[in-house]
This record gives C-alpha cells, structure tokens and sequence, in this order.
C-alpha cells in the first residue's frame, strides 16, 4: 500500500469511527429497532425538548441581528455573529472533551482495532466539529441571511460568509480540545486524577468568570440604556455604545476583527488568514497531542496502587452512609457529572463572594439601578436559591449506576435507603453552599434579623425540595443503558429538568413574591412560600420513598 492509498483509508476509518460515533449519541437505533415503548417516548421527548431548544437559538440570533439593523449598526452584526457562534460552541466543548478525547469509555476497544492514533484522534474530532459546526449553523446562519439582505455586498462576501460557517468552529473546538489535553496531561501525574481533573477544569470556569467581571467596561449603566419615562429602549444611548462593543470584540477574539474586516470592508486578505489560523491551529495540536495520546489515556485508565499496603483496621458503618459514599465517590470521581452538576453551587460562591467584595451598592450603581436595593435584600435568597438548583445531582443518580443496576436491585436493602443516600449527596454540596452564600450575602447586604432569616431559609427550602423532585424525577426516568456518562449528564431530558426545572420554578416564585403581583408584604409572601414548599417537599419524600426501583 502506497502512501496515498494509506491516507486514503485512514481518512475513511477516521468517517468511519465518527459515524458510529453519531448513531450511538443520536439514538438512531433506539428509534429503529428499539421495542419498549417507553424508551422510544423518552428519546423522542429528549429530541422535541433539544429541538425547540435550537429553533428558539436560531431566532433568538436572527433578532439580535436584526436589532442591530434597525438600530443602524449594521456594521456590528458579523462581528457579533462569529463572537457570538465561538462563545456557544467553546461552552458546549470546554468540560465535553475529557470525556470525548480523553478517558472515554471504549478506549480499550477503539485503540484495538487496526487504525493509527492519528485516525483516533481525527475521529474524535470530527464529532465535536459536527455538532458545533451544527450550533454555528443556528447562529450564523439567520444572522447572516439577515445582514445580507439588508447590504447586499458582492458575490465574494455571501462565499466568504457561506465558508465561515464551517471554519467559525474549529478554533473553539480546537481551544477546548488543548484545554483537555493540558488538564488531563496535568493530573495524570497525580494519583487523584479524576478529582484534580475536576478541580482544574471549575478553576477555569472560575477564572473565566473573574476576566470578565473585572474587564474594563464604559460609563454607561443598564438603567441609562432605557427611557425612565416610557420604559422603552433608549436608541442614542444603545447607539454610542457601538464603537466600544467593537473595540471590545475585536481585542478579545483576533478571528473576530478579521472576519468584520473581510465582511464589511471586504478585504480578502483577512478571510484567508482567519482561514489559516483556524485550520492551522488544529494541524498544529494534532501534531503535538499524537506521539502523547496513548500515554495520558493510560494514566487515566490505570489506577496507582501502595506497594507497602497493609489490613489496619476496617471501620463499617450503616447502609444509607455507605451508599452515600459510594454516591458521593461516584460524582466525585467523574470529571464529566461532577463539572457540569457542581457549577451551580461554585457559581453560587463566586457571586456572593463578589458582591461582599465589590459592595452590592456599587454594583447596582454600576448598572443604575441602585434604586432597586430594598428589592436585592427580598430577592437575594431566591437568587441563590436558583443558582443552587442547578447542582441537582439526586436526578441522575439512580442512572448513573448503569449496568450496575441489577447488584443494586439484589442488595437486601429497601428502596429508601438508597433514595436516602442519593438526598444526601445532593444535600452535601447545595445545603453549605445555601448557608456560606446566605451568610456573605447577609453581611453585604447589610441585613436585619428577619430580612437575614428569609435570605437563609429560603436556599435551604428550595435545596430540600429540588433534592427531592429530583428522585421523583429519576424514579421515571432514569435509564441504564449509556454508553458513557457525558450522554447521561449532558443529552438526557432528565438532567435538562434537573439543573433548569427547579431554576425556572425558583425564578417565577421569586418575580411573585417581589413584583408586587400578589398584594402581600414580599417578606410574608416568601415565608408563605418557604412553608407551602416544605409542605410539598414532604409530600412528595413520603410519596416516593418506598417506589421499587426501575
């Protein structure tokens, strides 16, 4: 076989490990030859909820495009189009590829197979553009055909623009993948791989949020963007604010300046150097990650053992406390439940630690709405309420065990035993939480007793009660046949109620209980709500704690 022919091949096993990759996290075949019912009912709601969720992306994209339009900022649209298109499919790619390069789970079978390292790694990659790729469909593409109606430029701009939907992607995709590879490569030298994975990729997230809360801003506040006489938007405000948002995009993300430059000034020059840095970034990190990739997924398969290990004493304790632990491990030790269920709770802590150190009077001035400060003290436990409910771990737990299942289903125990321990996992991390972001909040807000109750009580109810619909939910949904957990975690809609169902819930009973729609005081309203939902969260514990196990 010539060197041709061998490209050629590899090319074609590399098409061929992605599109076995896409039927599996598609679910072609639960559809076509799945028999239970139902499973059927479920993937088919998991993809109605996914697709209303991308129809209503793609408008939302071709409003902003055409607010910019009909505020006469034409020329901002590409950059916000691309800016925009990067940002999503970065974090949709961030914590997606520890599980997709690096610690899959069919290592072992897809490096046995006759094809090269490189094959593997192209494979891989190539699912994540597809799907990315798919995602900047849905915000270039509207936002496009809408610029380009209104400026109708040359031939050359609608091609360029046509071609930059599928380059946009691969820059985040590419900086996602080096993200992985450098955590990964990191920790593997540890003996706690899994928990240092974990650790580094939330410092990320961390820092991520902290470059943009202390990134330089203008002088203007929300409140002056819109017309305190009649609540509409203010237009000569919105309209200097222009060059800023420019500048802005253009020094933080250099593909962004050359893709304004190509689309509205037209220059050719700065399309093909947004190509070559595109393309010419991911050549490079497959280069560099190749003669590595066998030995960082070794070290992340292999498990480090004491060489002088030694029977001391063995402690037991009761069952619910050691299903808690295997629980609690369980999320621990995975990177892909543990980064995406946790961010709630970090992004709990990072807001209240903020607030304590900014001062949330200068933060309200920020924006000019420091007139709104009586309302902050009212609503800041359902701020960290909704927040909190993201981290829903009691939601996957039951699937999470997997194949595993069925030694859970033979273990002498009764079924609230193990809802007991996956209640008190979810309680670990949102209750201290709830308490460290109620306290900091408190003192920042300068709070009495009473408004200081409310802001701690309320976290705390609604902790308890989304801890608990979480079993409810999972009781009905769970399902045990995942090929791996970013498929639970991140594609299941018993995950997507999870983290957003309490959070939407948490919203609209924080807008009753201080919008003044109902005519109580909003400090009685809320105690009414705290009781009714500690009522409810018993309810539904008393109702599911004794449902046999699915």
């Amino acid at each position: 076989m010539n060197t041709m022919d061998a490209k050629i091949k590899g090319k074609n096993l590399s098409w061929l490990l992605t599109k076995n990759r896409l039927i599996e996290q598609l679910g072609l075949n639960v559809f076509r030859y799945e028999k239970d019912k139902r499973k059927r009912n479920s993937k088919i709601a998991v993809t109605v909820a996914l697709c209303i969720v991308l129809i209503v992306l793609a408008v939302y994209c071709g409003g902003i495009a055409y607010g910019y339009v009909y505020l006469g900022m034409t020329a901002l649209v590409p950059s916000m189009a691309l800016f925009i298109s990067s940002l999503v499919t970065l974090s949709f790619s961030l914590f997606k590829s520890n599980g997709e390069f690096f610690g899959f789970s069919d290592y072992d079978l897809i490096m046995s197979l006759p094809v090269t390292v490189r094959t593997v790694i192209n494979s891989r990659f190539l699912n994540m553009y597809i799907w990315n790729t798919f995602i900047s469909i849905l915000v270039m593409l509207p936002m496009g055909i809408i610029y380009l109606i209104v400026e109708q430029p040359n031939l050359s701009v609608y091609l360029m623009w046509f071609a930059s939907i599928f380059l946009v992607s691969l820059l985040p995709t590419t900086l996602a993948a080096i993200f992985g590879a450098v955590v990964v490569a990191i920790s593997a030298k540890f003996r706690y791989t899994s928990a240092l994975t974990t650790i580094l990729s939330i410092g990320l997230v961390v820092a991520v949020m902290l470059l943009f809360m202390t990134a330089p801003t203008t002088n203007f506040g929300f409140g002056e963007l819109v017309d305190s006489q009649t609540g509409n938007l203010d237009v000569a405000a919105f309209s200097s604010l222009a060059p800023f948002i420019s500048d802005s995009l253009n020094q933080l993300y250099l593909p962004t300046k050359l893709f304004k430059e190509a689309i509205v000034d037209g220059e050719i020059l700065s399309f093909l150097l947004f190509a070559v840095i595109s393309i010419g970034v991911y050549l490079v990190f497959l280069r560099l990650l190749a003669p590595k990739y066998k030995q960082i997924n070794t070290s992340l398969t292999s498990h480090m053992s004491k060489r002088n290990y030694k029977v001391t004493i063995l402690q037991q304790s009761g069952v619910t406390i050691a299903l808690y632990k295997k629980t609690l491990m369980r999320i621990l030790k995975s990177t892909v439940a543990a980064t995406n269920l946790l961010i709630g709770c970090v992004l709990a802590i990072l807001l209240a630690v903020s607030t304590l150190i900014i001062g949330p009077e200068q933060m309200l001035q920020s924006m000019d709405l420091i007139d709104y400060l009586p309302l902050a003290k009212n609503s800041a436990g359902y701020v960290i309420a909704a927040m909190v409910s993201m981290t829903n771990t009691a939601t996957i737990s039951l699937a999470l065990e997997g194949e595993n299942i069925w030694i859970v289903k033979s273990l002498p125990i009764t079924p609230k035993k193990l809802y007991d321990s996956y209640l008190l996992t979810n309680l670990t991390f949102t209750i201290p939480t709830s308490i460290i972001c109620s306290v900091l909040f408190s003192i920042s807000l300068k709070a009495n007793f009473s408004e200081m109750l409310l802001i701690l009580v309320t976290p705390l109810c609604f902790s308890l009660f989304t801890a608990v619909a979480g079993i409810f939910i999972g009781n009905r949904m769970a399902y045990y046949d995942w090929q791996d957990e970013t498929q639970l975690v991140k594609q299941s809609l018993m995950s997507l109620i999870g983290m957003l169902g309490g959070m939407i819930v948490i919203a609209l009973l924080g807008v009753i209980a201080n919008v003044g729609f109902v005519p109580l005081d909003a400090k009685l309203l809320t105690t009414s709500i705290n009781v009714f939902i500690l009522a409810l969260t018993v309810m539904v514990y008393l109702h599911e704690r004794n449902r046999s196990i699915r």
